[in-house]
Parts: C-alpha cells; sequence; structure tokens
C-alpha cells in the first residue's frame, strides 16, 4: 500500500499495519518458533567457529527458565543481564521472557556510577553476569543497597527433570511491558523506557517485510542495545543464525567476515569508519548482501568509504529510536523505488514505515512544517514505548499524544527523510550516549568552579568529543583548563573524557528563559566567536 500524506495540514499518515501479532506474547512466540527450528544453527562463535543449534540453545533457556522460577521469579518481575556477546548471554533474556518477566540489559564496559544510577532507575530480582562482570556488579549494588540477587550465568545450565514438560507464560495484554531499555529519552540521564510485546513484534514483522531478513548476522554488541537485543529476537523468529564477537574489535570483525561469511552486518557510523581504516587486503565482503547503517547521522564522505569497503553490499541506511521499539524509517529493500531511492539519495536515512504517522514541526513555534523545512520530527504509532519505568513519560509527548524524538529532521517530496541534528541534550562518543549534564556534576566538585556546561564538537570518527565551558568563581584563580580536564579524567570513564578540551570563559550565553542553547554555543566555538 502507498503511504498517504496530509496536504492540508502536513501530516504524514501511513495505513495501518497489516498485522495481528500473538495474542499470547513475545516469550510465547520464541518458545513455539525455536522448537520448529530444531537442529537448524541458532550461533557461531566468530572467533572459534563453533555452532549451537537451536534445540540446545531452547533447552538452556529452558533451564534457565526453571531455575529463575525455583528462585521465586514471576512475571511481575525484573530480571537484568550484564554480559559480553556469547553463545549463553542471551539464555537468561530468553529465559525471562519465557516467563512473562520483564528484562533488561547492561553492558560490562559502563562505568560503575553509570550502573548505579541505572539500577536505582530499575531495580532487578537477579543480575546475571559474565564472571568478569561479577566483582562491577556486586560493587554497584553494595552502592544502591538493594536486595538484588548476582548470579554467573554458566553456573546456572544444569539439567533438570521439568525441561520437558515446561510451557510458557502466555500474557493477557500485548501492551504490557516486555523489556526495558536505558536511554536518555529527550533530556537528561538514562531512563527506562518500556517495551511491550505488541511493539517489539510488529517492528520485527515490518523488518521481515522491508527484505532485510538474512541468513547470518554478524553482531558484536551486548544486549544492553536495542539493536543487538532487536537482532536476536528477529532471528529466532526467523530461524536464521548469529555470527558472534564478544565486542567490537576490527580484527576479529574482519575475520569473521572472511572465515565464516555473514550475510548481514548492522553497523553505527563509528563502526563503520574503523572497519574503513582497518580492512585487511584479502578480505573478501562479496558475502555481506545487506548492511545496515544507522544510530546517528552518516555523512557522504562515511558513506563513499562503506561501499568502497563493501562494494557488493546492499547499503541499507535507517534511523531509529529506542522508544520506537526500533525503526522510525528505513527503505524497503524489495521496493526498486526504495533501492534508486538508496543510490540517488545516499545521506537519507530512509522513508515512511507502515504503522507510523509522522510530522515535522517548527522548534520554537511547534508549526507543522513541510517537505524540506528543518525542524523536531514527532510520530504517533502503537508501536512506542509504554512509557518510562516508574516514571512520569508526559514529558516525552506532546499535547496530541505525538512522541517528541528531540531530533531535527526534514523530509522531501518523496517522503524520504533527512536527519540533521539532535535537539536532545545528550551526545554520542563511538555511538556511547553521554550525558553532558553527568560530566557537568563532576565539573561542579570542583572547587574553583562555578558553572559548566559542556558540548560535543563534531569529530568524523567518533561522533563527538566533549568540550567544557566553565566559569571560574573568582576571575584571579591560576586554575588551568589543563588541570580541570585532569580533574574530570581521575573520575569519569573514558568515553566522558574532555577531549575537545576546556575553555575558560566569563560567562555562559543564556536563552530567556534562562537556559543553555547548547546547539547555539557549540556553533559559536566551531566560529571561533567563543
Amino acid at each position: 500500500m502507498t503511504p498517504l500524506s496530509g496536504s492540508i495540514d502536513n501530516i504524514i499518515r501511513t495505513p495501518d499495519l497489516d498485522y495481528t501479532p500473538d495474542p499470547k506474547g513475545l516469550g510465547y512466540v520464541l518458545h513455539q518458533r525455536m522448537k520448529s527450528f530444531g537442529d537448524k544453527i541458532a550461533q557461531i562463535d566468530g572467533i572459534t567457529g563453533k555452532k549451537d543449534t537451536y534445540d540446545f540453545l531452547l533447552q538452556r533457556c529452558i533451564r534457565m527458565a526453571i531455575k529463575m522460577r525455583s528462585l521465586g521469579v514471576t512475571h511481575e518481575d525484573i530480571i537484568c543481564t550484564c554480559c559480553l556477546n556469547h553463545f549463553d548471554s542471551c539464555v537468561p533474556y530468553i529465559a525471562a521472557l519465557f516467563l512473562g518477566t520483564k528484562v533488561c540489559a547492561l553492558d560490562p564496559s559502563l562505568g560503575e556510577q553509570d550502573i548505579v544510577h541505572l539500577l536505582q532507575q530499575v531495580t532487578p530480582k537477579i543480575i546475571f553476569v559474565d564472571s568478569d562482570a561479577e566483582e562491577l556488579i556486586h560493587k554497584t549494588i553494595n552502592k544502591i543497597q538493594k536486595d538484588v540477587k548476582v548470579i554467573v550465568v554458566l553456573n546456572v545450565l544444569q539439567p533438570n527433570a521439568e525441561e520437558h514438560c515446561f510451557q510458557p507464560y502466555e500474557t493477557n495484554d500485548v501492551f504490557d511491558t516486555a523489556i526495558i531499555f536505558f536511554s536518555s529519552g529527550t533530556t537528561g540521564l538514562p531512563k527506562g523506557i518500556c517495551i511491550h510485546h505488541y511493539g517489539m513484534l510488529s517492528q520485527i514483522h515490518n523488518y521481515f517485510n522491508s527484505g532485510c531478513c538474512s541468513d547470518a548476522y554478524l553482531t558484536f554488541t551486548s544486549l544492553y542495545w536495542v539493536t543487538s537485543a532487536f537482532v536476536v529476537l528477529a532471528t529466532i523468529l526467523r530461524g536464521n543464525a548469529r555470527i558472534l564477537i564478544p565486542k567490537f574489535n576490527p580484527e576479529l570483525v574482519w575475520n569473521a567476515i572472511t572465515k565464516f561469511k555473514p550475510t548481514s552486518l548492522n553497523l553505527v557510523p563509528f563502526h563503520c569508519v574503523i572497519m574503513c581504516r582497518n580492512k585487511p587486503k584479502n578480505a573478501d565482503t562479496s558475502s555481506v548482501t545487506h548492511l545496515g547503517v544507522g544510530g546517528s547521522v552518516l555523512v557522504q564522505s562515511q558513506m563513499l568509504d562503506i561501499q568502497e569497503a563493501f562494494p557488493t553490499s546492499q547499503l541499507f541506511p535507517a534511523y531509529g529510536q529506542t522508544e520506537m521499539s526500533f525503526a522510525v524509517t528505513f527503505f524497503n529493500v524489495n521496493s526498486e523505488r526504495d533501492r534508486e531511492f538508496i543510490k540517488s539519495k545516499p545521506t537519507s536515512s530512509g522513508t515512511v514505515v507502515p504503522g507510523i504517522w509522522y510530522k515535522v514541526v517548527d522548534v520554537d513555534t511547534e508549526e507543522i512544517l513541510g517537505p524540506n523545512e528543518p525542524g523536531e520530527l514527532r510520530v504517533k504509532t502503537k508501536f512506542c514505548m509504554k512509557g518510562y519505568y516508574n516514571m512520569d513519560s508526559s514529558c516525552a509527548f506532546d499535547s496530541d499524544g505525538w512522541l517528541k524524538t528531540g531530533d531535527l529532521v526534514y523530509y522531501d517530496e518523496d517522503k524520504c527523510f533527512y536527519v540533521l541534528d539532535r535537539l536532545k541534550d545528550f551526545f554520542k562518543f563511538q555511538s556511547w550516549h553521554v550525558p553532558p549534564a553527568f560530566v557537568e556534576n563532576i565539573l561542579m566538585q570542583h572547587p574553583e568552579i562555578a558553572t559548566a556546561l559542556v558540548i560535543g564538537l563534531p569529530n568524523d570518527v567518533d561522533g563527538n568529543h566533549l568540550m567544557a565551558l566553565v566559569v571560574l568563581k573568582n576571575a584571579k584563580s591560576k586554575v588551568t583548563p589543563k588541570e580541570i580536564e585532569e580533574f574530570v579524567e581521575k573520575r569519569v570513564d573514558d568515553r566522558k573524557r574532555l577531549r575537545g578540551g576546556v575553555r575558560i570563559v566569563a560567562h555562559i550565553p543564556l536563552s530567556a528563559t534562562g537556559k543553555a542553547k547548547r546547539r547555539e554555543i557549540r556553533d559559536s566555538v566551531l566560529r571561533g566567536e567563543l
């Protein structure tokens, strides 16, 4: 069906999704699909080549679910994982869904303070960890002083007499929360984003229909990321295989591409740049038919580099939001028209998706804009999040119930969307969200600093380098920018370092309402005016 556009009100309305998710929920569907795939390959170790079948994966997930149930876990609880990418990292995640339990994930590379904040937002009953992350998680639990059990994943996968008669939980409402992801939303520090069964199943259905299905996906990110969780669930529902690398390493990824012939990769621009710069001479990319790119703005020079590194691959640019369960715009590979758009509009992030309505509004007046007029993208759909966990979510929506994406975009006459910038306060460093408020709080602990503002300076490789503008309490202070950088560096993890430096200023420009306009201040810095 062809999307319909409101020619009078400039609202783009697409047809309702021609799909009804199974009312029994995500866990039930996963269980049934895994049973049907038997000895098909589910996972391949991207370093050793070892293979894992759906039968064996299902057996371990059921054993884990039974273990959880014996520990008192029910559909009312939350289970968390903190694992790198390996054969068993998805086991407690899937097992929780089998029980109708809400599930979330942390990334082992997160700093201790980050994890403390996240666990204060969403406190799980159990956290399943790799042995390497056990000490870190125990430290954070001691700080939040909550009763949370920590279990090393590999220690509980034992045979159980009940596994042959196990039955998954059946939900009563597909709009109940299934998964909680952590993201900063439109403002502030990370929040728990509640994604329901309907949203995830519907987005996977759209993904299948877009022609993105692939026999073997190469992945290297943890389940902390919505894209990684989405690929796990989508491959299971389709019976595809995943080739696993523990974490991003360009040499390991290139080796896996050459040895194990994945047909699909999903990358963010940062990964693309590093991959292109480290491509071995003998690398064979001919197996990669589909290359998904999203997560942040992709500039044309990066696009050309990717096409050179993967000359036979179909590039598939997309734009998504965690709050939307995955994609907001993408191109349909099955559509000849969309395939032409990918070639002729290389910086576009895709076109409209069935089941989503779109409007672009003026940032100041909220007037609904037409084609080629930049403004904030807002969307309305049943895929949208249920809300923020245990928090007021009203700030995420406008008065008419549209989700405020916080992104500056425009669309052209063909309804192809272009993402220009983020209106959100946070920045991305190597695809990680870095909330400036966190670094600003660290800066304000310095005895010589009166006020501080952190901005992101564009960087071709990392996305953004954080820079601090600080106003000193005493103009005669002898503190230097380098000393302030070192003060911050001792108190933050690597991604929050002030790689853009520190600038001592007499004052920080504020708007009439007393708020700092980060984007305008950043532009002033880039122009040398501040």
